[in-house]
């Protein structure tokens, strides 16, 4: 049995749209991060970090989205999670992970949710990020006025995560608007089927967990 342990709208949807692309059966277990059951005992003997998303599979418990993605790379190639050389998902792949994971995703949360950062005025720690991101994120439509994806004419994962971030990015106040290539790509992205098929599932997870997305927010 496969399991994902997964929040609704959360990152975790990276590590589902790469199951559904791979084409894979799976459970999907939603958890309730706004309620604190990420610090559940039941879930801490998952995944003692307390975070989503946690992937189960031949008898490992994977935690950290780059690693579970490197990992799904490495064992199902033909999915095209990543670019790969000779049937092994090339090392830039990881890097890119790894730097939106290190430094987009939390420049992002910064921007978004910036009292869970500081036990003191928030704005300041929300205008600092905001301030980081702007040349990023003009960086980011600079590559996509070149191309649809992140990696040319073809399509990666790293797209989905790279739209996760800007999304949180945007929701904090960061803006696309006059950035076209950006607001083309989250476009395009909708229209892949297996994110498409992700955030089908990530709906039926709401609907039968009853989890509330902050705000009254939908996916």
């Amino acid at each position: 049995m496969i399991l994902l342990h997964h929040t609704p709208g959360a990152c975790s949807r990276v590590t589902m749209t790469a199951l559904v692309q791979i084409g894979l059966a799976f459970e999907d277990r939603p958890v309730d991060i706004f309620k604190g059951e990420q610090r559940s005992p039941a879930y801490l003997a998952v995944n003692p970090k307390g975070k989503v998303p946690t992937l189960e599979i031949d008898c490992e418990c994977l935690t950290e989205t780059p690693a579970i993605i490197w990992a799904l790379a490495k064992r199902y190639p033909d999915a095209g999670l990543l670019p790969a050389t000779g049937g092994e998902p090339d090392i830039q792949g990881l890097i890119d992970l790894t730097w939106i994971s290190n430094t987009l995703h939390i420049l992002a949360r910064a921007a978004r949710v910036p009292a869970r950062l500081t036990a003191g005025d928030p704005e300041p720690v929300r205008a600092n990020a905001l301030q980081q991101l702007a040349p990023i994120l003009a960086g980011l439509a600079e590559r996509l006025d070149q191309s649809p994806w992140w990696y040319g004419e073809r399509w990666s994962v790293v797209d989905v995560y790279l739209d996760w971030v800007i999304g949180m990015a945007v929701g904090g106040g960061g803006a696309i608007d006059d950035k076209p290539s950006l607001v083309a790509h989250a476009a395009r992205l909708r229209e892949w089927p297996s994110f498409q098929g992700a955030v089908a599932r990530e709906q039926a997870a709401l609907d039968r967990s009853g989890i509330v997305l902050p705000g009254g927010g939908k996916l």
